[in-house]
């Protein structure tokens, strides 16, 4: 019985070493796989997240800067050659008559009879003697002196004169244009921005007004669709316009001013009678027709510059303060 117990305790402790190596085995095992697993699926989900999110950030709040550049004229002085004076002095002759009263010794011979008287101015006065005298005759003539003295003078002076003059220069400025096409009601576009718009894209134009102004025949009542600067003067040629809210930049005489729109950008308006009572700064409605710079020949020293310097201008048939 003593050998049967030792036997039995024997095999008994070898079976629960056998299923302690077991355990031990199966725990590491799954200990293994359990780390494993989760460290494949952590870096995957982190690193899918954080590359979406920055992708997200960038194209929602991404910008483009488009430099505009302008050209602006500075006038400055120099001096130039604009002719010469040539002073050069010569020495004419002319003929004088100065009177002079001149005195000439004169002889007169005669023959007296009767008895001569002796005296101081006897000459061959010896009897029988032969001889001769010489009487010296005398006579005044000219002797003609020069002297010089002054006679006056010539006074040369040169000085400065001011003149005022309008110097023109073709300067350059950048400008954008937008074209949108399609559905773009997610596009919005500032007022001072300008943009142009496909027919097939039926867009709205800045300020919720339709681009149809530019392309009909009727009257424009946008003076934006002028101030742009893909606009040809052959295509608005005598259209009629009809604006309003228009603002006054400036005045050029009584007849040319330069209004802006909600753009800022100058359309110039003629008037076919002077008009004063416009000042800057003041909103006015417009009725005329435009017409190319070419036909403004009525116009003359700074008002014929300016509208010179454009493609168009308005000719107004009526400008009045806006309601």
């Amino acid at each position: 019985m003593k050998v049967w117990s030792e036997i039995n305790c024997s095999k008994l402790t070898a079976a629960m070493t056998g299923l302690t190596a077991l355990a031990l085995a199966g725990g590491c095992c799954a200990t293994r796989s359990t780390e494993h697993a989760s460290y494949s699926r952590t870096p995957a989900y982190v690193g899918g997240t954080e590359e979406q999110t920055q992708t997200t950030v960038q194209s929602g709040n991404e910008s483009m800067v488009v430099p505009l550049y302008q050209e602006s004229v500075n006038v400055g002085k120099r001096e130039v050659n604009s002719g010469e004076v040539r002073l050069k002095k010569i020495v004419k002759t002319e003929t004088v008559n100065v009177p002079v009263e001149l005195r000439r010794e004169e002889v007169t011979i005669d023959r007296q009879n009767g008895a001569t008287s002796p005296g101081p101015n006897q000459v061959l006065a010896q009897p029988f003697q032969g001889g001769e005298t010489t009487i010296q005759l005398k006579r005044e003539e000219p002797v003609i002196e020069k002297q010089q003295m002054p006679a006056g003078q010539v006074v040369v002076q040169k000085r400065f004169t001011t003149e005022q003059q309008n110097v023109q220069a073709q300067v350059r400025k950048e400008d954008i244009d937008i074209a949108k096409q399609g559905d773009t009601g997610n596009v919005k576009i500032g007022h001072n921005v300008h943009a142009s718009f496909e027919a097939s894209g039926a867009a709205g134009a800045p300020g919720g007004e339709v681009s149809a102004t530019a392309s009909s025949s009727g009257p424009i009542t946008d003076i934006n669709v002028l101030t742009s600067s893909s606009a040809e003067p052959s295509t608005f040629a005598n259209r009629p316009v009809e604006c309003s809210g228009l603002k006054v930049r400036r005045a050029i005489g009584d007849r040319v001013f330069v209004l802006s729109g909600d753009n800022g950008q100058d359309v110039y308006v003629v008037t076919k009678e002077g008009q004063s009572s416009l000042s800057p700064g003041e909103r006015v409605t417009i009725t005329g027709t435009v017409k190319p710079a070419s036909e403004a020949t009525e116009l003359s020293g700074d008002a014929a510059q300016a509208i010179g310097s454009q493609r168009f201008f308005i000719e107004a048939t009526r400008i009045e303060p806006a309601k």
